[in-house]
């Protein structure tokens, strides 16, 4: 399937610039592109050579110009005839049926392990994906435009609630692997059951709410606290984060791949984050100079105080 047709699907619609297009994509839980500037304009670039769109320069006083695309007469039979051409199958090829087929060998606990870590992903994507519908460009559509929408909603609420029930089958199954725990890991498994969980408090600063995080352990230790953070962040609809205490060891070793895995979850779901450190550590050369490649983006900084936390994320 082409971004192209997504594109012409979207003008359909009203003419866009690359930038809506842009916008409308990454709000959209059902499309699955990127959608970053070079796909974007790449494709426009190709549909106008096309003849499938054309564009049109805006000039806007105190901004800069925009260019506005608009699907052509060719454009749409191009969509019209991909429309009602064959459809892909549903996709099969999943990470968790990849591992599951590898599991025989691993033991009760640690098959448990896996489906509450692929449970609680499931549940916080079909948290966003149902908060995200009802903001999309689609839902402020004419009722005429989206006939379709309470299907596609449905579509999308089944495929969750199916997965969740899929996953309480596996650990059905699950009941016949032996309950001990490698001794290997017996000590991990120990850690993990005496770290505090974090505090979550919802708050607000000039009608902007944010989630303001405190622990009485060391925060970010894994993956899963970072989805964690997500999940909630997602519960109370908002995408500001304030984490005010000491970060985890691993994430200021890069070697751990830690901070670049949870950085690369807050971008993928547009969440931003102020950390508050009280205590600066001695980090490692190359952490300083990750933090110093985040502080040209929006998205991810570390602060002394929490007052210029919220500033950051809220500027006057």
């Amino acid at each position: 399937m082409s971004f192209q047709h997504t594109i012409l699907g979207l003008l359909n619609f009203e003419s866009l610039s690359g930038y809506e297009i842009k916008k409308i994509v990454e709000k959209t839980p059902f499309m699955y592109w990127s959608a970053n500037n070079n796909q974007i304009y790449k494709s426009l670039a190709e549909l106008l050579d096309e003849g499938f769109v054309t564009k049109e320069v805006l000039h806007q006083e105190g901004s800069p110009s925009k260019n506005v695309y608009t699907i052509t007469d060719e454009g749409l039979v191009e969509l019209n005839n991909w429309m009602c051409s064959a459809t892909e199958p549903p996709v099969l090829r999943r990470q968790i049926l990849i591992k599951l087929a590898f599991a025989s060998h691993l033991t009760r606990d640690e098959v448990e392990s896996l489906l509450e870590s692929y449970a609680r992903i499931v549940r916080m994507e079909m948290v966003l994906s149902e908060r995200n519908l009802a903001q999309s460009y689609f839902s402020e559509l004419a009722p005429e435009q989206t006939v379709f929408l309470e299907l596609i909603k449905e579509n999308m609420a089944n495929l969750y609630s199916s997965e969740l029930a899929w996953i309480q089958s596996v650990r059905q199954a699950a009941a016949v692997l032996p309950v001990r725990v490698r001794k290997a890991q017996e000590v991990e498994k120990q850690d993990l059951e005496v770290r505090k969980a974090m505090n979550y408090q919802l708050k607000e600063i000039d009608k902007n709410k944010y989630l303001y995080i405190t622990c009485d352990d060391t925060l970010i230790n894994d993956e899963q606290d970072a989805l964690d953070i997500v999940a909630q962040c997602a519960t109370h609809d908002t995408n500001a984060v304030v984490l005010d205490g000491q970060l985890s060891e691993h994430f200021f070793r890069l070697s751990t791949g830690l901070a670049g895995a949870v950085l690369q979850k807050f971008g993928n779901y547009n969440i931003r984050m102020a950390v508050v450190l009280h205590e600066v550590p001695d980090t490692p050369v190359r952490f300083k100079e990750m933090m110093l490649e985040q502080t040209a983006g929006s998205m991810f900084r570390i602060f002394d105080n929490v007052d210029d936390a919220t500033r950051w994320l809220f500027p006057q």
